[in-house]
């Protein structure tokens, strides 16, 4: 396994910083601390905004060429 570079790296963090924000502003609201937020769960805290980088984010650091899927 390869070690990512830095811009995989700074990638990765700004998705960390994403993810991390959308869960303090669910606690905020009034989420269970013990439950997962998110759009599965009706409780999206994210903005169409950080969806979009998110998607874009995502298709960087796991690019779908890169990804073994096991059978």
């Amino acid at each position: 396994m390869r070690e990512p570079t830095e811009l995989e790296q700074k990638q990765y963090q700004r998705l960390r910083e994403i993810f991390a924000t959308a869960r303090k502003r669910y606690l905020d609201a009034g989420g269970d601390p013990k439950r997962p937020g998110g759009s599965l769960n009706g409780q999206d805290c994210l903005t169409a905004e950080e969806k979009q980088e998110i998607v874009a984010l995502g298709k960087q650091v796991f690019p779908l060429q890169r990804v073994k899927v096991k059978a």
